[in-house]
């Protein structure tokens, strides 16, 4: 199995993974072959690539750490702002991740600017769940936590889309709005009296970053929850990778090093480093360049492999980064991009996204 830029995928493909719309229904079934129909359609709705099932990629497995049948109810429920429901996906996503003996998020993320908040809101209770099963959180916190994720940008869908998909800079007044959304979400569930407290305060404090600096109370680490540290890890770590009307995604690489440059000031290092253990730098299936200019795809990355990736090139050659004769060469690019973060696209990130 690989991920395929969506300009390289031709007629008679196979799907390895359901995709879906807007809603969470299904749009093209897994195992289904692809068609110039089917390429159409996936422009039309705006989707970047897809994972196929192919004969140079068959000794790659890659896992969801859930069933697509539960990303499609998660994301139902979050396009009806349906909390009871909302509050099933959060128990079942956990019951699922705890019965998952090798947790690991792996996966390219398949999803649309119009279905970005459904599909992060989904992204983020696995991040979180991941994380909080490593930091040792009951199955009740575990709970609790994931529930905040898929609730805490409840906000955003109050917001006009034009303004949350605009392209240009945000206005001062549309900025003010978009900053709102924390406050818009706590104030949907506060009087929910079957819901933790510890799921409002992170949702309402889930853009507080540890030095004081976030919003909207400014609030520092040593006042903040774990749910909320986590819970604002995973947040920032899922919108970095993720297209937007007004950015590219970071790759995986690039979001962690990202991460990691802000512990301390806007982040908690010990949530990053939770994070860090269950995603990788080099995720399997993707396309990437070496500096000695050959490409190939991802086929091991666990462990030691998490830096220094096994890569399988495009003529069949394994290149096992971590031997000491291939030490000297290293991953120049990822999806058809140069690894690094530009100080203009993040300054461009930091001033429009909420």
């Amino acid at each position: 199995m690989r991920y395929v830029s969506l300009d390289r995928v031709v007629p008679g493909m196979e799907l390895a993974y359901d995709v879906i719309d807007d809603n969470g229904r299904l749009l093209v079934g897994s195992k289904s072959k692809i068609n110039y129909n089917y390429i159409e359609r996936l422009y039309e709705f705006g989707f970047h690539g897809i994972y196929i099932n192919d004969e140079f990629s068959e000794d790659i497995e890659i896992n969801s750490p859930i069933s697509q049948k539960l990303r499609r109810r998660g994301m139902d429920c979050l396009k009806k702002m349906d909390i009871d429901g909302c509050r099933e996906v959060a128990s079942s996503i956990v019951d699922e991740m705890l019965n998952n003996p090798d947790i690991s998020i792996d996966m390219q993320d398949i999803r649309t600017f119009d279905n970005y908040t459904y599909a992060h809101s989904m992204n983020v209770a696995i991040l979180c769940t991941a994380m909080g099963i490593g930091y040792g959180l009951l199955a009740t916190e575990l709970g609790y936590l994931a529930t905040a994720a898929l609730l805490h940008d409840f906000g955003k869908l109050m917001i006009p889309e034009e303004v949350l998909n605009k392209k240009g800079k945000l206005t001062p007044e549309e900025y003010k709005l978009v900053k709102s959304h924390p406050v818009m979400s706590y104030e949907a569930i506060k009087d929910r009296e079957d819901l933790s407290a510890h799921i409002k305060v992170a949702v309402l404090y889930h853009h507080e970053n540890v030095d004081g600096t976030g919003y909207p109370k400014g609030i520092t680490g040593d006042k903040q929850t774990i749910y909320t540290k986590i819970l604002h890890v995973a947040d920032v770590y899922d919108a970095l990778t993720a297209s937007r009307s007004y950015k590219d995604a970071y790759s995986s690489y690039e979001a962690l090093e990202y991460l990691m440059g802000n512990c301390g000031t806007m982040f908690d290092m010990d949530c990053v480093v939770l994070l860090e253990k269950y995603v990788p730098l080099f995720l399997k299936g993707t396309d990437i360049e070496l500096s000695n200019g050959s490409q190939g795809i991802i086929i091991e990355n666990s462990g030691m492999h998490n830096l220094r990736p096994v890569v399988k090139l495009y003529d069949g050659k394994k290149v096992d980064l971590l031997d000491p004769l291939n030490m000297n060469i290293t991953i120049t690019k990822s999806q058809g991009k140069a690894l690094g973060i530009s100080e203009a696209n993040e300054r461009g990130r930091r001033s429009m996204i909420g």
